[in-house]
């Protein structure tokens, strides 16, 4: 039976001087961190984001419930997840016409795509406007 050398190995011994010498070097690099261009918002940009966008979209239900005559509860049934990659006015629209049983009349529709159109860019300059707080 051989003994067995007791101690770390060359390898490992390189692993922790490379660490001791340099431990503030971040794993991951700062470009790979954050998408160019963006940096990271304040926690009270943040919260002015959040109520813009709520107040955003609570004038986006009251403008369609102005338009079909449905009931803010109906209209935020129909409305899809935001997360989704969708259309949210189509979506609306199908959601909203077997919500109501009947489909909506062409003017109500692209009335219904010209708010949706005004909350989108609405959200993107309550974005742009978050970053430069």
């Amino acid at each position: 039976m051989s003994a067995r050398r007791e101690g770390a190995s060359p390898g490992s011994l390189l692993a922790l001087f490379l660490i001791l010498v340099f431990p503030a070097a971040p794993l991951v690099p700062q470009a790979l961190a954050q998408p160019a261009g963006q940096s990271a918002m304040s926690p009270a940009a943040t919260a002015f984001l959040a109520a813009t966008s709520r107040r955003i979209e609570d004038h986006f239900v009251s403008e369609v419930v102005r338009i079909t005559g449905a009931t803010p509860a109906q209209v935020r049934r129909a409305m899809p997840d935001e997360r989704r990659i969708t259309s949210t006015a189509s979506r609306l629209i199908s959601a909203l016409e077997a919500e109501l049983g009947a489909p909506l009349p062409p003017g109500q529709q692209q009335a219904i795509l010209e708010a949706d159109h005004a909350r989108k860019q609405s959200l993107a300059q309550a974005r742009e406007a978050a970053r430069q707080r």
